[in-house]
């Protein structure tokens, strides 16, 4: 018998009876952190976890406890603890895990690729708080989460989870930390990047903003907390964030409102690449007219106004701006990691506005780099013109693969890879639906594919009540999101910041197991290959069996192990 069926067995026996029988008794049992737990599912739902927890040095681990009484617990409480003292350079953080309504399911895709069939509550928001009281006949879940910073030394660690309650006493319930050598590089190589929407009147919906230097403190948390998740690359509106005046007939630009976005996100540790904001738009929405924002001069008056990219004024405007902000971010620095965007998803008749504005960059901004969500089907030859990083939907391109290969090797040229509204049926995502084991191997997929960043357009697209309505409709009320597709965090306003999720949680460690395969591709290559083979055959043939996952991640994050799963470098 396994260690931790003992464990399990132990945990099945945590009942406690007053002296009148009224005394509640309680299931509590650890689940696997790719499993999504709902509120009615007994301890026999699911397979048991192991609760021998892998985490790599300089990186992170999982677990769920899932309490379920058989009535009403008061005076609830739940801590986590060291077995035998404190290890150094490693820390424990236990959350609850949230529910929020999905009312439909994803459509286009298979039952057996849902999770649960809608409407239904859904796993998906971290609370900070443990609540004091648990509710009877309904499973609470709560996230355990194991950093392991890079002087953490490789070993295996007891802690445990101490729970108590009125006329339960107190338990505890123990797992394994087993801190491999194997360690995830200080500088990441994926960009990530998850588009916020921080307008300052959008965000004033979410969170009170009287003071001015507000918006400035929420920014700063929201940075720091999408760069403890790994997002190392943030939008940033680049026209928006600079103000334009007139003298002598001739645009001035201040950029000092850019500067300040951009310091709060590098202080906070976006390493990646800056973003820059798109030149052209559309007026109402996808399918409306390409428009250029651009800052008009009228009566020697400046104001903001949209106006048809073939204006003469948006020549005008844009020939002044991109010489200015190519000056000041050389002046700063940050032009060698400077990206521009253009338009977002250019097509038909819109191409030929992209060759139009991708001539101005290329001649104004000489060197920055290009990036835009495209659709391959419809290069012309535009693309290799005037875009550096081209980023194809996943599903986009299963027949394009060599095509994407053939524009890496170039010479500073790139792919990722985005999801948006799809791809739906059998392919990875992160709806809130789908399995959390798709939202980790989206990552292996950029491994596996040589794709090398990926792009989400719904970070904080919230509906006017984010923890009610996580399918809010877009595009005037033509499109139906597909659950959690327009957020991965929720608001927190009462700490000015934000709250992760689940599939957040998830998505950092399958950017964390990128660059271990990226450090294991240095040492053993073919491993390397055959371990992303093995977990993804192809685009929609991958590992969706959680217990399989979890070998070939093992032997990712132990890679000198031998057979009887004894790591060679911990003796």
């Amino acid at each position: 018998m396994s260690e931790h069926w003992k464990i399990f067995l132990a945990l099945l026996g945590f009942l406690s009876v007053g002296s009148c029988g009224t005394a509640p008794s309680v299931d509590a049992w650890f689940v696997d952190s790719l499993v999504k737990v709902f509120q009615d599912e007994k301890f026999s739902a699911h397979p048991v976890a192991d609760t021998d927890i892998l985490v790599p040095r300089n990186g992170h681990g999982s677990l769920q406890l899932c309490i379920r009484p058989t009535s009403q617990l008061e005076n609830f409480q739940a801590s986590l603890e060291w077995s035998e003292g404190t290890p150094g350079g490693i820390m424990l953080q236990l959350r609850r895990v949230g529910y929020v309504p999905v009312e439909s399911n994803t459509h286009d895709t298979p039952d057996d690729e849902l999770i649960r069939k809608a409407p239904d509550l859904f796993p998906d928001p971290l609370f900070n708080d443990i609540p004091s009281t648990i509710e009877g006949d309904q499973t609470t879940p709560l996230w355990i989460t194991i950093a392991a910073d890079a002087t953490a030394a490789p070993g295996e660690y007891v802690a445990q989870v101490v729970i108590s309650a009125e006329g339960i006493g107190t338990r505890t319930l123990p797992f394994r930390v087993i801190v491999t050598p194997s360690r995830v590089p200080d500088q990441q190589t994926l960009s990530v990047t998850n588009w916020f929407y921080v307008g300052e009147e959008r965000m004033s919906r979410f969170y009170d903003l009287e003071d001015s230097e507000d918006y400035w403190t929420l920014l700063g948390n929201l940075a720091r907390v999408m760069a403890e998740y790994r997002q190392n690359v943030v939008l940033t509106p680049v026209t928006s964030l600079t103000e334009a005046t007139i003298r002598d007939g001739k645009y001035e630009f201040d950029f000092t409102r850019l500067d300040r976005w951009i310091e709060t996100f590098r202080n906070a540790g976006f390493t990646g690449p800056i973003e820059g904001g798109h030149l052209l738009t559309r007026q109402k929405g996808y399918y409306s007219d390409v428009a250029a924002p651009i800052s008009l001069i009228t009566d020697g008056e400046v104001s903001r106004e949209l106006v048809p990219p073939d204006d003469p004024r948006a020549q005008q405007y844009f020939e002044a701006f991109l010489p200015a902000l190519y000056h000041h971010l050389q002046e700063r620095g940050w032009a060698d990691t400077y990206y521009q965007h253009i338009l977002d998803e250019p097509h038909d008749h819109e191409i030929k506005f992209y060759e139009q504005y991708g001539e101005l960059v290329r001649k104004l901004m000489p060197g920055i780099k290009t990036v835009d969500a495209v659709d391959l089907e419809e290069n012309d030859g535009f693309l290799d013109r005037y875009l550096d990083y081209w980023v194809p939907v996943l599903s986009s391109f299963d027949e394009a693969l060599d095509v994407l290969a053939s524009h890496t090797v170039q010479e500073g040229k790139g792919a990722w890879y985005y999801t948006c509204i799809g791809p739906r049926e059998r392919y990875l995502n992160r709806f809130i639906d789908f399995s959390l084991l798709k939202v980790q191997l989206l990552h292996w997929f950029n491994y596996r594919h040589g794709l090398t960043g990926y792009l989400h357009w719904g970070g904080n697209y919230w509906s006017e009540e984010p923890f009610e309505n996580v399918q809010p409709v877009i595009n005037d009320g033509r499109t139906l999101l597909p659950a959690g597709d327009s957020a991965i965090i929720y608001p927190d306003p009462e700490n000015l910041s934000v709250l992760s999720s689940i599939r957040l949680e998830i998505m950092r460690e399958g950017i964390e197991d990128y660059e271990l395969f990226r450090v294991l591709e240095q040492d053993n290559p073919q491993l390397a290959s055959d371990l992303v083979r093995q977990a993804i055959p192809n685009i929609t043939d991958y590992v969706r069996d959680v217990a399989e996952f979890r070998n070939l991640r093992r032997q990712l994050l132990l890679p000198s192990a031998d057979v009887d799963g004894a790591s060679r470098a911990e003796r």
